[in-house]
């Protein structure tokens, strides 16, 4: 079987290009058509399913998926308190069952720079915190299997709806050894299901004849899908798996993917400004694809500018997004090394972007 990773250019894209990506014009989307999946949104929002299910999984990982700060005491320690009340505020203002997805401990939390047992301690604060409002999946990605199965048993005992798992890192991986570590993943849970995450910026893009079989274990309910060039080969993807699992959109081309049946994207706007994704979200499900890019022109793309200029400044997803917190009064506070948080000139020059795209106070 033949491994897409030797093209040295896939590889060369990186991260940071990534995080400053931009959503496709609508162009010919209208000729697209797909039928968009029923999952209303209101304060009596449906129950979450007892398990996840290949048939469940559409119309439970939909809309924004917010990738959950973790937040730190100034002593780098982990606050709690500041977690659980950024979660109430989400599903407060709208990311619940049927209309949003939490992903709790994802790299926006900052797992590289977190413990097994402080990743654990998340988890659990945030099951608790939620309640069974909105469902929850838990990242599982680690170097180690040992970790990863530790993650999913800890989502299977709290009731996560999924965990997220990646290919392993840092040693490039064969696609043996994908296939035996999605299935050994697989064959650990019952009840909650696998959001498969194509990380190609670590040095293993996901071939379509691998996934195809990583897509049709039992466990299996997602893929969180990106490419590096993200056009024809992006397309395919999520019209070859959309119909078999939820296909969720990390690559900022949100009228394509639902044109072509995805369910989701991931946003770390929605984390500042959750009112905004979802109102984009109605849009993508109504089939309005024009005036859902028009709304990201006007919105999204400003904010994924400047958070991919960050990129180059600092690593890590979260210091923006925290910065953007503690601007409209909500709790963000400092990042772990070796990140670093916004200085003077960055945070005024976020505070005024913030202001022209009128994100409210919190």
């Amino acid at each position: 079987m033949t491994n897409q990773n030797s093209d040295t250019q896939a590889r060369g894209i990186g991260r940071r290009a990534f995080l400053a990506g931009a959503a496709m014009s609508p162009g010919a989307l209208s000729a697209l058509a797909y039928p968009v999946l029923d999952s209303p949104a209101s304060p009596g929002s449906p129950p979450l399913p007892s398990r996840a299910d290949k048939s469940n999984a559409h119309k439970t990982l939909c809309g924004p998926f917010i990738p959950v700060l973790t937040h730190f005491n100034r002593d780098l320690s982990l606050d709690l308190v500041a977690l659980k009340e950024n979660l109430r505020y989400l599903v407060e203002h709208g990311i619940r069952n049927g209309s949003g997805v939490l992903l709790i401990g994802g790299a926006g939390g900052e797992f590289p720079m977190l413990s097994i047992e402080e990743r654990r301690a998340v988890a659990r604060a945030a099951v608790e915190t939620v309640e069974g409002r909105a469902p929850i999946v838990i990242g599982a990605q680690s170097t180690d299997q040992r970790a990863v199965l530790e993650m999913a048993q800890l989502a299977e005992d709290l009731g996560a709806y999924a965990i997220q798992v990646s290919p392993p890192y840092y040693y490039q991986p064969s696609d043996e050894d994908v296939l035996r570590w999605f299935r050994t993943a697989n064959d650990s849970l019952k009840k909650t299901g696998v959001m498969v995450y194509n990380t190609y910026w670590h040095g293993y893009n996901f071939p379509l004849e691998v996934l195809d079989q990583v897509i049709e274990l039992d466990r299996v309910v997602s893929v969180k899908w990106s490419t590096p060039y993200g056009g024809l080969d992006y397309m395919q993807g999520v019209a070859r798996y959309a119909p078999k699992v939820a296909v969720v959109d990390n690559a900022l081309m949100w009228p394509v993917t639902y044109s072509l049946g995805g369910t989701g994207f991931v946003t770390h706007l929605g984390t500042v400004w959750p009112e905004c994704v979802l109102e984009i979200h109605g849009m993508l499900k109504s089939g309005k694809y024009q005036e859902a890019t028009e709304a990201m022109q006007a919105k999204k793309w400003p904010w994924a500018d400047f958070r991919g200029k960050m990129s180059k400044r600092t690593g890590g997803e979260a210091p923006p997004v925290k910065c953007a917190l503690e601007l409209r009064g909500r709790p963000g506070g400092p990042v772990r090394p070796p990140s670093r948080d916004l200085n003077p000139q960055e945070r005024e020059e976020l505070r005024t972007l913030l202001t022209r795209l009128g994100v409210p106070a919190g």
